[in-house]
């Protein structure tokens, strides 16, 4: 199984920028349960923690397609290193002023910077897209990065939450910071697997020209985006009435090690069932799994239906991000992914607030069902959307002819709008 992807590894310079972009993307794992986590101790208040971090993650969704835009128009060293600094500037102003008891609108603002952070969940995917030619490459280069992204999600709430409760409250946010700088200062100086600028390139964005498959996976994404805000926060809380608060991060690493594995078989096959049949039954499968885990009596539950469910989870983002990686331009692919990218951010901005809402006033469970009805809901979308997933999508993999013919919905010139592998994501 490991074969698969150590071909594409052996690529120049594949294992540099993979492991660059894993350290420069923390944040996306640790930065928003760092900030529950800190406001929640800080404050002692769960809907303060879920509003909090709502406003931040509603950001970073709106930012993706402006700073998308921008990085394939002028490049990544260009674009990220002044996010960068946005970034780390938020995370200071954020720590002083939970440390200070300071108003909240102050954590607003602090969030806000932060936020903008830029497409760091698509960096590397465009600089696959860029080096690798055939479906089958691409489709186990994206898998990687959604097994490289669970390591994070395994990693990185265990890690916050063991900071923040038993060292230092704000310390999940300073590791991150901290990580995403390192990372960035590796990953940029990498000019010879960055993709070349749409000024080079001489391309157009996408504009509001948006393929209607991609307008399909972002709804999905929403949904999904949706339950994971929820569950996030729903966690957290349910450990707590259990009596092991610690134990949160554990079991967000526990549900992330089964979407882990589930990734790492999921990119090492090669699947005949058409792409559009595998987003909708992975939506199915997210949605039972959640529901199930909703239902759970105790922590030991919790955690065994947590790890099944958890490993559809990277699948399903993997097949999301294929979606846009079919319909696509080289050059419009890091805008492509920031549409799905919005749609998962702004459900996790529903979520996170919804679910404080509801655990303030009812209880852990009714968050974990939030998490759940947002799953199914995310499966529903699925459903009806298929004839726009299917007409994008479908064509006969690894057929050079069908790779340069224009996808059977466009309706634009096959200059506008190609499908992306001859030419060449999850957040």
């Amino acid at each position: 199984m490991l074969s698969t992807y150590s071909a594409i590894l052996k690529l120049p310079g594949a294992k540099a920028f993979a492991f660059a972009g894993l350290l420069s993307r923390l944040p996306i794992s640790m930065f928003n349960i760092s900030v529950i986590l800190m406001v929640q101790i800080q404050y002692n208040s769960y809907e303060m923690a879920g509003r909090v971090a709502a406003i931040g993650v509603l950001v970073w969704a709106l930012q993706t397609i402006p700073t998308a835009r921008l990085t394939d128009r002028f490049g990544q060293a260009a674009v990220m290193w002044p996010l960068t600094v946005l970034h780390v500037t938020g995370a200071v102003i954020a720590i002083w002023t939970a440390m200070t008891h300071g108003p909240e609108w102050m954590l607003w603002v602090a969030v806000v910077l932060a936020s903008l952070s830029g497409p760091l969940g698509s960096l590397t995917r465009a600089r696959w897209s860029h080096i690798l030619e055939s479906d089958d490459d691409i489709h186990t280069a994206f898998a990687l990065e959604g097994v490289l992204d669970e390591i994070l999600f395994i990693a990185g709430p265990a890690l916050a939450t063991i900071l923040a409760t038993a060292v230092w409250a704000p310390l999940g946010i300073v590791v991150s910071a901290t990580a995403m700088v390192i990372g960035i200062a590796i990953l940029l100086p990498q000019r010879s697997t960055q993709p070349p600028t749409r000024k080079e390139t001489g391309g157009t964005g996408l504009g509001i020209r948006v393929p209607p498959a991609i307008v399909a996976v972002t709804l999905i994404a929403l949904g999904i985006g949706a339950m994971f805000g929820s569950f996030d926060i729903s966690t957290v809380a349910f450990a707590d009435e259990q009596g092991h608060k610690a134990w949160a991060g554990l079991l967000l690493g526990i549900v992330s090690a089964g979407s882990f594995m589930g990734g790492l078989f999921y990119g090492s096959r090669r699947w005949k069932t058409p792409l559009w049949k595998r987003t909708v039954l992975g939506a199915l499968a997210l949605g039972i799994g959640f529901t199930a885990m909703s239902l759970s009596p105790n922590l030991i539950v919790f955690a065994i239906v947590g790890f099944v469910a958890g490993s559809t989870i990277a699948p399903s983002l993997t097949n999301t991000d294929t979606v846009v990686q079919r319909v696509v331009k080289r050059d419009q692919i890091t805008e492509g992914m920031a549409w799905v990218r919005i749609g998962m951010g702004t459900g996790v901005a529903l979520g996170a607030w919804l679910a404080g809402v509801l655990i303030e006033q009812s209880g852990a469970h009714a968050g974990l069902y939030t998490s759940a009805g947002a799953g199914l809901a995310a499966f529903g979308i699925a459903v009806l959307t298929i004839p726009m997933l299917r007409n994008g999508t479908e064509r006969q993999d690894g057929d050079p002819a069908a790779r340069d013919a224009p996808p059977p919905h466009d309706a634009h010139s096959i200059d506008e709008f190609v499908e992306q592998p001859p030419l060449v994501p999850k957040v």
